[in-house]
Formats: C-alpha cells, sequence, structure tokens
C-alpha cells in the first residue's frame, strides 16, 4: 500500500504516547485526521489503546487482523488493543477520516459499556445517526489550543462522540430535542442549516431569518461551541468539499470552484491555498502523480 496523503499539507496527527494529555477519567493519545488518494492509506498498525475511526467523505477499506470491510461516508468503527489495523480508499475512491485513540480509567461513566462491547466483539462497525462528525471537527479544531476553554470543550466532544457510538450500538435514534435545553436546539438546528446549506450560505442574516433568533445571539451561541463563526464553519466545509472533488480524475478546477460558488477561480485558489497551504492546481496534479 502506498503513503497517499502529505504529511505537511493534508495530514493532521496528534500523537501523545510518550506524554499523554489526561483529561481526569479519560487518557488522550492520539487525535487526527487524514485525506487518502485514491488506493493508498495508512499502513497495518498494532492497537495499544482504543481508537474511533470515522469516514468523514469518500470510501474506505478498513482491516482489522486481515479481515477487510467497506466504510462509507458517516460510519464509524472501534477498534481495540492487540488488534492489527489499517485503513486505506479503494482504487476508485478518494477518502477523508478523523481518529482518536484513547484510554478510559473506570470512573468514567461511559468504561463498562465500552469494556463489555470489547470483550463481547471483535470488530464493530456502525452507522451514525448523530451528527457525529461535528464533534471529531470540534475536538480536533479545540486540541490545537492551549488554554483550559480549548480543553474542556475537547474532553466533552469524546465524551459525546463516545455517548453517541453508545446509542448507535444500541440501536437509538436522534435524541428528541425536548430533551436539551434550549440553546442546545438552537445550536443544533444551527448546525443541522449549516451542514445542509454549507455551499449557499452568505451571511447570519439568513441564519436569523429561518431561525427567528436575532444574528447576535446566533452569532454568540454557535461561536461559544464552536469556536468560530458560521461562515467560517461553512469555508471549512467548502475546503473539505474540494479535496473530494479534486480528487475525482476528471473535475477541473474551474469545475471544482463553480460546484463551490466561488464568484472566481481567483478566489478559490486563494482560499485553498491558504487553508492547505498549496493551489489547488498543484493539490490535484500531486494527487495523479
Amino acid at each position: 500500500m502506498k503513503e497517499g496523503f502529505d504529511r505537511k499539507k493534508f495530514h493532521i496527527d496528534h500523537k501523545y504516547f510518550l506524554q499523554p494529555r489526561e483529561f481526569g477519567d479519560l487518557t488522550l493519545l492520539q487525535i487526527g485526521e487524514r485525506f487518502c488518494n485514491a488506493g493508498s492509506g495508512f499502513p497495518e498498525h498494532e492497537q495499544i489503546c482504543t481508537e474511533i475511526t470515522y469516514v468523514y467523505d469518500g470510501v474506505a477499506l478498513n482491516t482489522i487482523n486481515g479481515v477487510t470491510a467497506r466504510m462509507k461516508a458517516n460510519e464509524l468503527n472501534f477498534t481495540f488493543p492487540p488488534q492489527k489495523h489499517c485503513i486505506s480508499a479503494p482504487p476508485d475512491s478518494t477518502m477523508r477520516y478523523f481518529y482518536i485513540g484513547f484510554q478510559l480509567k473506570e470512573s468514567h461513566p461511559l468504561y463498562g459499556e465500552l469494556k463489555k462491547i470489547e470483550e463481547q466483539n471483535g470488530q464493530v462497525y456502525l452507522s451514525d445517526p448523530f451528527r457525529t462528525s461535528t464533534f471529531f471537527l470540534n475536538a480536533i479544531t479545540n486540541n490545537a489550543a492551549d488554554d483550559a476553554l480549548s480543553a474542556f470543550v475537547l474532553k466533552t466532544s469524546i465524551d459525546q462522540i463516545l455517548a453517541n457510538f453508545l446509542r448507535a450500538y444500541r440501536g437509538e435514534r436522534k435524541i428528541g430535542l425536548s430533551s436539551v435545553g434550549n440553546a442546545e436546539v438552537v445550536l443544533f438546528n444551527m448546525l443541522s442549516y449549516l451542514d445542509e446549506n454549507f455551499l449557499s450560505f452568505r451571511n447570519l442574516s439568513e441564519l436569523s431569518e429561518k431561525l427567528g433568533y436575532c444574528a447576535s445571539y446566533l452569532s454568540h451561541l454557535f461561536h461559544a461551541a464552536m469556536r468560530c463563526s458560521p461562515t467560517a464553519y461553512c469555508l471549512e466545509k467548502k475546503l473539505q468539499y474540494s479535496l473530494s472533488l479534486l480528487g475525482e480524475e476528471n473535475r477541473s478546477v474551474t469545475e471544482t470552484a463553480e460546484i463551490l460558488q466561488y464568484d472566481t477561480i481567483h478566489s478559490f485558489s486563494k482560499a485553498f491555498k491558504s487553508r492547505f497551504g498549496v493551489s489547488p492546481a498543484a493539490y490535484k496534479k500531486d494527487g495523479s502523480t
């Protein structure tokens, strides 16, 4: 298997095996995201901690102890030590995925249930009905910051990922919005709208009109939870989507800019290079070699 991601430009990998990040009842050992070109991926390795793999976009071939399963977007997998694990994109698809490696202490409220799953199941694959990708993005973003609030958001995001996994494992659907507070409902509705309309989203006035709340309240609520503005959130989703589009052999940079609804190819190229450190044309050329 060839390694198909550029470690400097398209690869976020934080490892803490030598100095684990401690969050009371949870120890974080690794967290990150990778984009894999078609036919490439990450080589086999032996798990030394529990790891969650979440396919964000494309198709993944996930192999555990020699048994391969095909995963699509919004599906996740748990691997447990000492399983041997590797993941790659098939020859006909690119793939982007998130991962978190951790250990739970017995004092963690979800320890017992997760331990039981580990003991009873060699391999666990699940579809995600809970929009868990939002919490992965939140965890990865806040892990990059070095302050108490970011650490708190990181820990709570990982706990939410674990809770969503257990709900999916039990066969539960999305929890009713009546069971959470009003601010959480508003945030959920904002994320739902932005995830469905990130290509066309323009400004807070649009959100205010759709949800019936003043723009300043929505801006404060969103930034407190996501540590970015709705506009920045949509921009990141557009740029992540652009990686998949550019990975398609017959998709030009101009077509990609049009799909993403950029006014000009120049504005798309500028945004892409600012985010990934290379122009979309150079990225596409590098991915095709």
